[in-house]
């Protein structure tokens, strides 16, 4: 089951295995913010999404991030 990182309807990362792997890219990208109780939330606009990958969909494994 793939997940992906979006901006509204625009998926903007590689698919990932499980959500804590796309929530990690984020945190990476300096997405996530971590509100005074601790927890994490991503960036506004921002969401982690299950999708149906394409079968001619390409992953870059060494780049999280898809540039168009």
């Amino acid at each position: 089951m793939p997940y992906a990182l979006f901006e509204e309807n625009e998926r903007l990362t590689r698919s990932f295995a499980t959500e804590p792997e796309v929530w990690a890219a984020a945190e990476r990208a300096g997405l996530v913010e971590t509100r005074t109780d601790g927890e994490k939330v991503l960036e506004d606009n921002f969401k982690v999404k299950f999708y149906e990958s394409g079968p001619d969909e390409v992953n870059d494994p060494g780049s999280d991030f898809i540039f168009s």
